[in-house]
């Protein structure tokens, strides 16, 4: 508006180059994105709000300008107060510079090199304030085309105040280079890779800040302005570069999404314009108002969306991400091939470049995590978890040397969906592991057990019926009549015991009183035997043999360890049917802290497990034990 009006009055040579104009919306364009990328995503870093307020007073310096070349060269006097902005109209850059200045000393940790550069910071940045702060009250003479121009609210011995901040600002600036120089040379790894770009910056320092005092000093204003654009320019553009590279400030996805919205903003903006243009005229004929052109532009621009975020997104990741566009594209590529026998974890290994990747995943009715060949596994604590629909679906361990957390989150993003469908088939491996393991348990009970009764016959009931056989061949050998019969009555005595021993034994493995009572009185033989006092309530149906014996060996193993561990001074046992599942449930006032997973609960487990029942041991010290368990009846 103001270069018009310049133009309008035959004042074309007081508007500025097209090179100095694109300079300077050039730098206020990526100074402002760089600075809102950093403060969305670290609002507490001070380089985000420097780059903003850089932004804002470039942008600041066009209006102001326009306004004191009108009203008080073009047309003196014609705006109320143009020669008083003349001062700041002059030293308006004198900011810019101190606020590149902190920016190098600021990058990347927020805190200067040392407390010494701290200081060289701290002169910079007071010089600048000093200095533009002056210049408002600087009388003159400025440079042109204000040279003619006289401050009304300037002081006369400010100028040289002003001229010294100047020159100090200058100073700073170069030595705020230097500060980069060095934080690059003593930098390491990813530090001293993103740095990169911002030492190419600063190097040229030393030119760029000599030129342009030089070319203001001789009123040149296109090599002022080049010069200008040395620092003004390339800080914040390589900042930018070195945030989408090398995640400068850990802002690249904040950018990548600035940059992406910006863009798309103007493509629907620009196609909403054109539709509305063109339906407008189409449409004139049919109806004069500007709702049916409307209507269709807006649908245009629905209809773009989607599509343009898409392809401006992979754009800008191919060109500033690519490690990220190649990463997601490997996953993109396994996703669409349904049919692909290749695992996800094989594939987020290639997508991440990381053959240590392992994926856990979440199996709910267990609570537990597993690996995809259902063994249990316990994921590091900073792994990346996967969610959908607020619900846990897997979690991803990676070499963090290697691979960064953005890049990560992205590509488990992107595999979500086959993830989901990963931890299915985990679940399931996770069941057949633990048929597995509960056959490998029986099968080893089953041999425990033969092994005892073996022992037990031979130990017991075996010599037992070998010293009968030696006594009365010794005694009908020897021939004596009395001899004989006090053999045979020992004998007698020793049968008897061995048949004790041989049903005691018997009972252990199915008792005799369960196949022709039922629970109910195997369980009222339990308590006879038991010196625990045991409450039973048990349902006097019959069920189905197999049935009948686990919820036995349940009740029995529960009374045994309320007895032998847990201290228990009373025992109640419930047996109930009751829709095709019939429940067992033993509860004891003893000590608790019993152990689901010892031996025997977990034989019992396998049992009700292998019966296609469940069973559940609930014992906290102090709190006494219930285990309860329910089996298929077919009732």
């Amino acid at each position: 508006m103001g270069d018009e009006r310049l133009r309008d009055i035959g004042r074309a040579d007081l508007v500025a180059g097209a090179t100095a104009g694109l300079v300077l919306v050039t730098a206020i364009v990526i100074a402002f994105v760089v600075g809102t990328a950093v403060v969305r995503q670290r609002a507490g870093h001070p380089v985000g709000w420097i780059f903003l307020a850089l932004s804002a007073l470039m942008a600041l310096v066009g209006p102001v300008d326009a306004y004191v070349l009108n009203g008080a060269v073009a047309r003196p006097g014609s705006l109320p107060g143009a020669n008083a902005l003349a001062g700041l109209s002059d030293i308006a850059f004198l900011p810019w510079l101190a606020l590149v200045a902190l920016v190098l000393h600021l990058t990347p940790t927020g805190r200067p090199l040392s407390p010494r550069w701290a200081r060289v910071a701290q002169v910079t940045a007071g010089a600048g304030a000093v200095g533009f702060v002056g210049g408002i009250f600087r009388r003159g003479p400025f440079d042109p085309p204000l040279d003619q121009t006289v401050n009304p609210i300037g002081v006369a011995f400010v100028g040289p105040v002003v001229m010294v901040a100047v020159l100090t600002v200058g100073l700073g600036l170069i030595a705020a280079g230097v500060s980069m120089v060095l934080r690059f040379r003593r930098a390491e790894g990813l530090e001293r890779r993103q740095l990169q770009w911002m030492y190419l910056a600063a190097v040229p320092l030393p030119l760029f800040v000599p030129a342009a005092f030089l070319a203001a000093y001789t009123d040149q204003s296109t090599p002022l302005m080049l010069a200008t654009a040395g620092f003004i320019v390339l800080v914040p553009a390589a900042a930018g570069l070195a945030i989408t590279q090398y995640h400068l400030y850990e802002v690249d996805r904040i950018l990548s999404r600035t940059l992406t919205y910006a863009l798309l903003t103007a493509v629907v903006a620009v196609t909403y314009v054109s539709v509305v243009t063109m339906a407008g005229r189409a449409l004139a004929r049919v109806d004069e108002s500007s709702t049916p052109a409307a209507v269709v532009a807006t649908l245009a621009a629905v209809s773009v969306f989607s599509p343009g975020r898409r392809a401006i997104q992979d754009a800008l990741d191919r060109r500033f991400n690519r490690r990220r566009f190649d990463a997601v594209r490997v996953v993109q590529r396994r996703l669409a091939e349904p049919a692909s026998s290749r695992p996800i974890e094989e594939v987020l290994g290639e997508a991440l470049r990381d053959p240590s990747v392992s994926v856990s995943y979440w199996v709910e009715e267990r609570d537990q995590w597993v690996l995809a060949d259902g063994r249990v596994s316990e994921p590091a604590a900073d792994a990346v978890e996967v969610r959908r629909g607020g619900a846990p679906v897997a979690r991803i361990d990676v070499d963090g040397t290697r691979t960064d957390r953005e890049l990560l989150e992205a590509v488990a993003a992107t595999a979500t969906p086959e993830l989901d469908n990963a931890r299915l088939r985990a679940a399931i491996s996770l069941q057949l592991v633990e048929v597995n393991e509960s056959r490998a348990r029986i099968a080893t009970a089953q041999m425990a057990e033969r092994r005892r009764i073996e022992r037990n016959l031979h130990d017991g009931a075996q010599q037992r019926l070998l010293a009968m056989a030696f006594q009365l061949q010794a005694a009908q050998v020897n021939g004596d009549v009395e001899r004989l019969r006090e053999a045979v009555a020992e004998g007698v005595e020793q049968a008897q015991a061995a048949v004790l021993e041989l049903r005691d034994l018997a009972n252990g493995l199915h008792p005799a009183v369960l196949s022709d009572g039922g629970l109910q009185a195997a369980l009222e033989d339990l308590v006879e035997r038991t010196p625990v006092p045991i409450d039973v309530r048990a349902t006097e149906a019959r069920f189905a043999p197999e049935v009948e014996a686990t919820a036995w060996f349940i009740v029995c193993e529960a009374v045994t360890n309320a007895q032998k561990h847990g201290g228990a001074s009373h025992v109640v046992v419930a047996v109930e049917e009751n829709g095709g599942w019939l429940t067992v449930s033993v509860s004891d006032d003893g000590c608790g802290g019993a152990n689901p997973g010892g031996q025997g609960l977990r034989g019992v487990r396998d049992r009700a497990e292998a019966a296609g029942g469940t069973l559940e041991v609930r014992s906290s010290p102090g709190s006494g034990t219930t285990v309860r368990g329910r089996l298929p009846c077919g009732r």
